[in-house]
């Protein structure tokens, strides 16, 4: 028999076709076949219990199968024992074939308030063409998903093929399906949910890749978020120039945060004004926040030190680290 390539979640089938070419009755003709992946071992035929006897030129058959739901390299051992002339004796045929993981996938996981959003990037790690048929994330015990990504029509029922290298993108809504259960909560989960990747070959097998898992820990996206929208590619010294900030309330509720300046962090970039700035922002709003500053010293300077403090919002305190660059002259 010649055994190829195989991709994960293909069921593999053997024909084993024994026969006596001997001029005389075999007797007790028994098969036992093994297979094993790693320090896995499975028994896939074992008939040492109706052994039978096999006539000259006689032929006995048997087919086995098995899932192949790990990447690797499989063993396949084929034992045929058997009695002649009151003496028993064996002989054994072994095979090794690979079993390849029809796709390489790599994920992202965001978290935005109550819900998660799960990007699993899949791409075709085949030397040739492949369907992705069908697709599922079954998550975590207290977690529902919902598939945010937009199918188009062109790709019809068998799902996008996908040429060698060839990527797909699926975006998941996970949410906990327990109400009380609030942001902080749901950072702490690491299990998101397992990946299921259906696949067929163009005009060739087809099969399930199960198991991969979805266990990188969520990337907080805080509450309320600060950026530089308008700022000046370069000013003049010990003059006083405008720069707008923009802050953003993501959560569902009215927010009052107020905006900080830490000045000795911003060492020569000199704030006008009062050192924290008091804000109202409703639900999902985007807010402006024009801000005078000076330099005093020539060359490129940073704005840091600038946070944001609100009761509703936990850390109390959130920093933005550098916000920009400033170039005076």
């Amino acid at each position: 028999m010649a055994l190829q390539k195989c991709l994960v979640g293909e069921q593999f089938t053997g024909y084993l076709h024994v026969t006596n070419t001997s001029g005389h009755v075999v007797d007790n003709v028994g098969l036992r076949v093994e297979i094993d992946i790693g320090t896995s071992k499975y028994t896939l035929l074992n008939t040492a219990s109706a052994s039978k006897n096999l006539p000259a030129g006689d032929s006995v058959d048997a087919l086995v199968e098995h899932p192949l739901s790990t990447a690797g390299t499989y063993a396949l051992t084929c034992i045929v024992f058997y009695s002649c002339n009151g003496e028993q004796g064996q002989f054994r045929r072994a095979y090794r074939f690979p079993a390849l993981a029809p796709f390489a996938v790599s994920q992202r996981v965001v978290q935005m308030d109550r819900q998660l959003l799960v990007e699993c990037l899949v791409e075709n790690s085949t030397e040739g063409s492949i369907f992705l048929s069908s697709w599922g994330l079954d998550c975590a015990e207290g977690l529902q998903s919902e598939l945010l990504t937009e199918m188009d029509p062109i790709i019809g029922s068998s799902g996008p093929l996908l040429k060698q290298r060839g990527c797909f993108s699926l975006v998941f809504r996970v949410t906990p399906q327990d109400e009380s259960v609030d942001s902080a909560a749901l950072r702490e989960r690491e299990a998101v949910g397992v990946l299921s990747l259906c696949w067929q070959v163009p005009d060739g097998p087809r099969g399930c890749m199960e198991g991969h898992q979805i266990q990188v820990k969520a990337m907080a996206v805080f509450d309320l978020d600060l950026q530089v929208v308008q700022c000046p590619a370069q000013v003049k010294v010990e003059e006083p120039f405008s720069l707008e900030l923009q802050v953003t309330n993501r959560t569902g509720e009215l927010l009052q945060p107020k905006v900080g300046f830490d000045l000795r962090m911003m060492g020569a970039v000199k704030l006008q004004g009062p050192c924290q700035r008091p804000l109202q922002l409703q639900p999902g709003q985007r807010k402006r926040l024009p801000i005078e500053l000076v330099i005093t010293v020539p060359g490129l300077h940073t704005l840091q030190g600038v946070s944001i403090a609100c009761d509703k919002v936990g850390p109390e305190r959130l920093d933005f680290g550098v916000l920009c660059d400033l170039l005076a002259f």
